[in-house]
C-alpha cells in the first residue's frame, strides 16, 4: 500500500507545523547518516514538507485521503434461467466422448503393427558424427562493477539566489548563498554586504567584521526558507 506523506515523515496527521518541520529535519539527518540510500528519498521528504506545511495545499491533499465508501451494486433477485446447454452441455460432451471411444477402440487394435526395419550389413558402418567445434565471440563481456552507486546527498541544501522578505517591515533583499560559504545580500535600496555564513542543523551562522548572528531555520525546502531572528518573534521569508 502506497504510504501518505504523514508516514513517509513518520508524524500524525494532527500534527502541528513545528512537529512536521522537526520531523522533516530528523528525517533529512537519517538520510545523510544511511549507508544504502535512496536517490529519489531526498526529493520526496522535500515535497511532503512543502505540501504538509502549507494550509492550502495540505487541505486539498487531506481532502483526497477521504475516500468515499461505493454502494454495493444491487443484486437481482431473480436469477435468470440457465439455458439448454450450460444445463446439459457437460453430459452430452461425455456422451459423445464415450460412443467415440467405443466406435475408435475396435479399429485401433485391427490394424497390425508395423514390420520391424532390415538389419544394416555390418560391412556398411554407419558414418560417424561430424562434430562442428563451438564458435567463440571475440567480444569480452563488458565487466560489471559489484559495488552500488551511491548517492550524492546535497553538501548545502540552503545554496543558491532567494528573495527574502522582512514579515515586519516588508522590505525585500536578495540573499546569495555561495557554495563557499560566503553570504552576499543586496537590498532593496542597492547597499551591499557581504559575511561568511555556517548551516548546522536548524542553526545558521552569519559571521562579519563587525558581529556574529545567529537565526533559526524553521523551514527549508526546496523553494522556500524561513529563517527566525530571534527578536520578537521576527521572521525572514525567502523563495526561489
Amino acid at each position: 500500500m502506497k504510504k501518505t506523506l504523514y508516514e513517509i515523515l513518520g508524524v500524525d496527521p494532527k500534527a502541528t507545523a513545528q512537529e512536521i518541520n522537526a520531523a522533516y529535519i530528523a528525517r533529512i539527518d537519517e538520510l545523510k547518516s544511511a549507508t544504502m540510500q535512496d536517490p529519489n528519498k531526498l526529493r520526496v521528504l522535500q515535497q511532503s514538507r512543502e505540501i504538509l506545511s502549507d494550509a492550502i495545499q495540505r487541505t486539498t491533499y487531506d481532502a483526497s485521503l477521504a475516500k468515499p465508501e461505493t454502494p454495493a451494486s444491487a443484486v437481482s433477485q431473480e436469477e435468470p434461467e440457465p439455458s439448454f446447454l450450460h444445463k446439459w452441455g457437460k453430459w452430452i460432451a461425455a456422451v459423445v466422448m464415450l460412443v467415440g471411444l467405443f466406435v475408435l477402440w475396435p479399429k485401433r487394435t485391427a490394424v497390425p503393427p508395423p514390420p520391424p526395419p532390415a538389419k544394416r550389413a555390418a560391412a556398411d558402418p554407419a558414418p560417424a558424427p561430424q562434430l562442428t567445434p563451438p564458435v567463440q565471440s571475440t567480444t569480452a563481456a563488458p565487466a560489471v562493477s559489484a559495488e552500488p552507486p551511491t548517492l550524492e546527498m546535497p553538501a548545502n541544501p540552503i545554496a543558491g539566489e532567494w528573495s527574502c522578505t522582512d514579515a515586519i517591515s516588508g522590505r525585500t533583499s536578495r540573499y546569495n548563498f555561495q557554495q563557499d560559504a560566503i553570504l552576499k545580500i543586496a537590498a532593496g535600496d542597492g547597499q551591499m554586504t557581504e559575511s561568511k555564513y555556517e548551516l548546522a542543523g536548524k542553526t545558521l551562522t552569519l559571521t562579519d567584521t563587525a558581529k556574529v548572528v545567529t537565526l533559526t531555520v524553521e523551514e527549508l525546502t526546496t523553494r522556500k526558507v524561513i529563517l527566525n531572528t530571534g527578536a520578537e518573534g521576527r521572521r525572514i521569508v525567502c523563495r526561489r
